[in-house]
């Protein structure tokens, strides 16, 4: 994915851990002589459970693992490995109070983000988001062999816990549009046109007898790059760049591409905000820099000259 100025975005190390422990532990291995074999007893609480609960939908794995779907999409695209996805959590103890030792809400709801089987996260999540596809929820229930195994998290998990997890793999085009339209509706705006892309183009001021930017024109635009947050955050702008204007060619796909297409549907002169869902903008894989993964961009743009 192309930076809109390569040398002035830098990456965010943009990883979630969930509690001291965090999903980027590993679990134990049973094949290790110091390590005990807790899957029966596993199974028999996982197997309380679901009675006390009168589950009858949990599909046991070969791997001891519980799956519990919610919502399935068996139409939406497939979990497979090395897809890279995006999921929120609600992390609990299977203890009577079903209590949470992590979650999203606690992380302002950014879903956490790894690679398919990859290995960065326990087992059984990963495991368990394998079964899923895009916007599909459920429930894991996940032996302690392949959650945390023998470690307690500094106290917030105890040792070989099973521990239940309330996941959705999540839709960005869904949720960044719920974020841009929220935002517009929270600065009274009703003017922005939302293209068939999810790009949300709104004119600030518009030349339309003037030269239109097409394809294969050479175009210089002004630009300041905002997060989605209430703060408005700056992240990158002309005005840290000597005010020195960014120079393209249309249509060549040299910048991101919520930014091209924008740019696209104005003329020499005219400025307009332009609001990019995070597949039009740095994507899942952020920036090298401050741009963390699935970000939703607002740009304010001015095109200073088509040739």
């Amino acid at each position: 994915m192309k930076a809109i100025i390569p040398t002035s975005l830098f990456r965010a190390l943009f990883v979630i851990l969930l509690g001291t422990t965090g999903l980027l532990s590993t679990a134990c291995k049973k094949d290790d002589p110091q390590v005990q074999d807790y899957s029966a007893a596993d199974q028999g609480i996982i197997t309380q459970y679901l009675t006390s609960k009168n589950i009858t939908t949990a599909q046991k794995q070969p791997s001891g693992l519980h799956f519990l779907p919610v919502t399935t999409n068996p139409n939406a695209r497939q979990v497979t490995a090395g897809m890279m996805v995006s999921v929120l959590y609600t992390a609990h103890l299977l203890d009577a109070a079903g209590t949470v030792f992590d979650a999203s809400s606690r992380h302002n709801n950014v879903p956490i983000t790894f690679t398919v089987g990859a290995g960065q996260l326990i087992p059984g999540f990963e495991e368990g988001i394998a079964l899923m596809h895009i916007g599909d929820k459920a429930e894991l229930l996940i032996p302690s062999g392949l959650a945390y195994g023998a470690s307690t998290g500094g106290g917030v998990i105890p040792a070989n816990s099973v521990v239940r997890f309330e996941v959705e793999v999540v839709d960005f085009a869904v949720v960044d549009d719920n974020l841009i339209t929220s935002y517009l509706t929270s600065k009274n705006i009703n003017t922005a046109q939302k293209q068939p892309s999810g790009l949300y183009f709104l004119p600030v001021a518009t030349n339309p007898n003037a030269v239109p930017v097409t394809p294969g024109a050479t175009v210089a635009v002004l630009y300041t790059g905002h997060f989605l947050d209430a703060a408005g955050t700056v992240f990158d702008a002309s005005s840290l760049n000597n005010n020195t204007p960014i120079t393209f060619t249309a249509g060549r796909g040299q910048l991101i591409p919520g930014f091209e297409e924008g740019i696209a549907l104005m003329h020499k002169g005219d400025r307009a905000e332009l609001f990019l869902p995070s597949a039009l903008a740095y994507g899942p894989q952020g920036t090298s820099g401050r741009i963390a993964p699935n970000t939703v961009l607002r740009f304010e743009v001015e095109v200073v000259d088509v040739r």
